[in-house]
């Protein structure tokens, strides 16, 4: 089968299984929040229930990520230095680390963000805020618990973002601290213009597997990770994030870039424009389903902004003022 082929036969598998889950329950569609954004002129094409405040899972590593690589560049670091897995990391993950890690092994920060990307491993989203917290701490002068300094820099990485109805209250997403973390899909669209501006970023969420290195007593064992974005590769979307709890539902953020357009000015020099598109899915029976279908359909819009001449009628139709 070639991988044309492939992706069709996904798609009509994800089609069937959406048209089952939402058409017989039209209330989940209902409930869920949704919002597309193209990134380069952050325009907002398409919106729904889009500033609601609810439970948004493992989105909350978009900004635990993203807060690692600041982190990095800012304290000239990088990525290559070995963080530990703290002792507290695996009792606080709420389940087992997919990658096997356990308290006293070491990962560098890029796989440790593979992993918690692609693979969405809380023991990794842990182990990434208790170095760069620690490290914070230790820059400061101050004295307190490593992931509160780790959240303190999340959350101020959102209001940075303009983010309005956002509270994050641990590295991993899960709703098993309290108070309770909260997003919205404007915040995480926000954030997730944030890091698909960022190439680094892009290049740690739009491959479908990768191979990782842990070490442990000496030894060093590889590990494969594996992206549980379903719709990677489709529609040219090549990330971002997925999630999915008890309180949050089927989350899912994706991202895709169109080819560039290219037009000749008056003076003979090229004007090149380019064309990514977000869309954010929170609360959804079948999150890809929704995905893909919100993506055609802000692609269709937008296009039709484009050959209106790219108008704005109410700053509402911005995302900073969305």
């Amino acid at each position: 089968m070639t991988a044309s082929a492939f992706a069709r036969s996904r798609f009509t598998r994800l089609l069937v299984l959406g048209l089952t889950l939402c058409l017989g329950s039209l209330s989940a569609w209902a409930q869920s929040s949704v919002i597309v954004v193209d990134a380069f002129n952050r325009k907002v094409h398409v919106a729904g229930n889009a500033n609601a405040k609810r439970p948004v899972g493992g989105l909350a590593k978009i900004a635990t990520c993203m807060v690692a690589l600041d982190w990095a560049e800012a304290s000239r670091v990088g990525v290559n230095v070995l963080a530990p897995v703290p002792d507290y990391a695996t009792a606080i993950a709420g389940a087992p680390s997919p990658l096997g890690l356990q308290p006293g092994d070491t990962m560098t920060l890029r796989d440790l963000i593979y992993a918690t990307m692609m693979g969405s491993d809380n023991v990794a989203a842990i182990t990434l805020g208790d170095f760069v917290g620690r490290d914070h701490l230790a820059r400061l002068g101050k004295g307190g618990h490593p992931m509160d300094e780790f959240v303190r820099q999340m959350n101020q990485l959102a209001k940075r973002e303009g983010c309005k109805g956002t509270r994050f209250t641990n590295s991993h997403g899960l709703e098993n601290s309290r108070p309770v973390p909260y997003s919205t899909a404007a915040d995480i669209a926000r954030l997730s213009v944030y890091a698909a501006s960022r190439p680094a970023m892009r290049f740690y969420t739009n491959q479908g597997t990768r191979d990782v290195t842990l070490y442990r007593a000496g030894q060093s064992i590889k590990v494969g990770v594996q992206n549980t974005n379903q719709l990677l590769g489709t529609d040219g979307i090549d990330g971002i994030k997925t999630a999915n709890t008890a309180m949050s539902g089927g989350c899912c953020v994706v991202s895709a870039e169109r080819a560039s357009t290219v037009l000749k000015q008056a003076d003979n020099s090229s004007q090149i424009y380019r064309h990514r598109m977000i869309v954010v899915v929170l609360g959804s029976a079948n999150p890809f389903y929704e995905a893909r279908g919100l993506l055609q359909q802000g692609w269709a819009a937008y296009d039709r902004w484009l050959a209106a001449g790219r108008p704005i009628t109410n700053k509402k139709q911005m995302l900073a003022d969305f």
